[in-house]
């Protein structure tokens, strides 16, 4: 494989690793801020949650305190605890004294007695009021609602807590949200598997499109990129194609004006040469003679010039210079200098009306090389019609004979370069072929009817567009 197409791959895997890589990390931090947003927000309501459960807990226990008579502390906590069911993540202890005193009896309960930083965190509050706080010791994080409960001197005496253990719940938080974390890395493993495959389908056409450059050439450009799918890839590869389209064209026609001019040329120039050696200098008729000669054969070749560079410009968007025309005056300013073509019963046979978009000088050139292959092939005197018509969408501008007419195995051929049905007649034999390109660079056609020794009737016709 050589460098440029080792380069060229290089790149393009480049692109579709650089595509995989934005759509994996764009995959990634989606779900990483997604998953982020709704662990914050489950956790924020867990944490609530609790709180007003807790602080629910306090309330009810204060007013069965209210409506309890106090028979001593120790047997109020013991009362309070013994209300107290729990469940394994809910607890509640007394604590007198700075000791675990009371716990529910429940054994499927949330033991807080056993944790001693618990207790000692509970009892070192020096607050007096009711409030929901968290302690996290070595075993777990609490959310604590503490009751304390004073002597006549202010000194603290007991405290009745309920907790819960909200590191568990979190804790199933956190697994809820790391099953989560996996199914979202396989997303984004997916994501990038799928993007690979995809990315790959779709950078298609760029392949093809490197592929067939490479394999064009400037002898060969005959290679087309392969349409692939409908979208913005596929116009594009469109659009290389009728590039290449124009490209081939442009090549072809550099080929055939190189070609026409070498063959052309070849015989003007083996005259030029040959009379040039075979002059005799001190032979002052003779030098004049050939000067003459040479002369008319620099006229041919610069006429032929002329007629190559036409047809080789016929092609190229600045061949035409549309504007609005009076079409009636164009048909009369050519009925006018036809005339001067050659000794026939010119006449006008029909002149249209109106204003059309075209480039009036190539239509009169090509109307006036019409007329004169007419005057070339008609005998003097006969008539010749030239004229104009608005056609339904189509401007035709014709002109017609009574000459000797074309045999009909012979129409397919007068349209190519350099054929003369006559070989005694004058001309290149480019006539013809330069009112055809005329006509299809306006975005029509010449069309011809001929009929043998009765006359040819040939039609310019292109679209009329308005003003």
């Amino acid at each position: 494989m050589s460098s440029r197409s080792r380069q060229a791959r290089g790149r393009a895997g480049s692109v579709r690793a650089r595509v995989v890589i934005y759509l994996v990390s764009l995959s990634a931090v989606s779900l990483a801020v997604a998953g982020t947003t709704a662990f914050l927000i489950e956790r924020d309501v867990i944490e609530r949650t609790v709180t007003d459960e807790l602080a629910s807990q306090a309330d009810d226990y204060l007013r069965w305190i209210d409506e309890n008579e106090p028979t001593g502390i120790d047997a109020l906590m013991r009362d309070a605890v013994g209300r107290f069911t729990g469940t394994a993540d809910e607890g509640a202890v007394a604590i007198v004294d700075a000791r675990a005193r009371y716990a529910p009896a429940s054994e499927d309960r949330l033991r807080l007695e056993d944790d001693a930083a618990l207790i000692e965190a509970l009892w070192a509050d020096t607050t007096t009021a009711v409030q929901v706080r968290r302690i996290e010791t070595a075993s777990t994080a609490y959310a604590t609602a503490a009751i304390p409960f004073l002597d006549s001197s202010g000194e603290r005496v007991a405290v009745f807590a309920v907790a819960i253990d909200e590191g568990a719940r979190l804790g199933d938080l956190r697994a809820t949200f790391t099953v989560y974390a996996i199914v979202a890395a396989l997303a984004v493993a997916a994501v990038g598997i799928v993007g690979f495959l995809t990315v790959g389908r779709l950078l298609e056409p760029i392949r093809l499109l490197d592929r067939t450059a490479r394999r064009i050439s400037d002898t060969d450009l005959s290679q087309r990129v392969p349409i692939v799918g409908d979208d913005d890839l596929a116009r594009l590869s469109q659009t290389v194609n009728a590039m290449l389209d124009r490209l081939e064209g442009a090549f072809a026609d550099q080929r055939r004006l190189l070609d026409d001019a070498s063959h052309e040329l070849r015989t003007p120039l083996t005259v030029i040469r040959a009379r040039l050696e075979l002059l005799e200098p001190r032979d002052p008729d003779q030098v004049e003679a050939t000067r003459d000669e040479l002369l008319e054969v620099a006229a041919d070749m610069s006429r032929l010039v002329e007629d190559l560079v036409t047809l080789a410009k016929a092609d190229r968007p600045e061949f035409l210079r549309l504007g609005p025309v009076d079409v009636g005056d164009l048909t009369d300013a050519a009925a006018t200098r036809v005339a001067a073509l050659g000794d026939r019963d010119w006449h006008v046979e029909d002149r249209a009306e109106g204003t059309a978009v075209v480039d009036a000088q190539r239509l009169t050139q090509a109307w006036l090389q019409l007329a004169a292959n007419a005057v070339k092939f008609s005998a003097e005197g006969t008539a010749v019609r030239i004229g104009s018509a608005h056609d339904g969408p189509d401007l035709v501008l014709w002109c017609a004979d009574e000459g000797r007419g074309i045999p009909p195995e012979d129409l397919p051929r007068i349209r190519d370069r350099f054929v003369r049905l006559d070989p005694g007649a004058e001309g290149l034999g480019l006539g013809l072929p330069i009112v055809g390109a005329i006509a299809e660079a306006h975005g029509g056609a010449l069309e011809v009817d001929s009929t043998p020794g009765v006359g040819s009737t040939f039609r310019i016709r292109v679209p009329w567009r308005e003003a």
